[in-house]
């Protein structure tokens, strides 16, 4: 195994060929620096991935419209339709595989922001209106008031619940939100 001849030989053939031991030493090093950032990007990712959908369950189904893509029945091609609450209903009804349905409406279709005001504060935010089985798919850290609830749906309660961001923008950072209306493209909410 340790041959003195044999390290000779390696030594003399190295020091005869310093670029060429250069050159390789540096490819070495540079494949391995590579596939060492290439796993830790590829676990970065796999990790940003899961932690954004962390607190969502993880049998949840979601559907939504979109311009059609053929006539049917007379109608034409890249109409829109929407869902409205008898296809809520019949969804409940006929799939007894969906144990929860929580219906969602997106103010402004998708990506769209919409004026939040509070006073003479003004932020551009997306605005969903949810039922309470949202909370049942997706987890919300509250860290003031309450979840909405069947009672709030069955009165029609205009009650929001915001986010962080709408907090420290609209309200700043010491004064609670709690019980003051805020205005949503002209409709108030509490």
């Amino acid at each position: 195994m340790f041959d003195r001849d044999r390290w000779q030989e390696i030594y003399s053939t190295l020091g005869k060929n310093k670029l060429r031991t250069a050159l390789t030493a540096f490819g070495v090093f540079w494949g391995i620096f590579m596939l060492i950032i290439m796993l830790g990007s590829g676990n970065g990712l796999k990790n940003g991935v899961q932690s954004g959908f962390k607190d969502f369950a993880t049998n949840s189904f979601f559907t939504w419209t979109q311009r059609t893509s053929m006539p049917y029945k007379g109608f034409k091609q890249g109409r829109r339709f929407n869902y409205n609450n008898d296809d809520i209903r019949a969804i409940i009804d006929n799939v007894p595989e969906a144990d929860i349905v929580a219906p969602r409406n997106q103010l402004g279709d998708y990506g769209g922001n919409n004026n939040v005001n509070y006073g003479l504060k003004t932020g551009s935010f997306t605005v969903y209106g949810d039922y309470p089985e949202i909370f049942k798919i997706q987890s919300y850290a509250i860290t003031a008031g309450r979840k909405m609830n069947r009672i709030d749906e069955k009165e029609k309660r205009k009650i929001a619940i915001i986010g962080s961001r709408v907090q420290t923008l609209l309200f700043g950072d010491t004064t609670s939100s709690l019980a003051k209306n805020i205005e949503i493209n002209g409709v108030f909410f509490r």
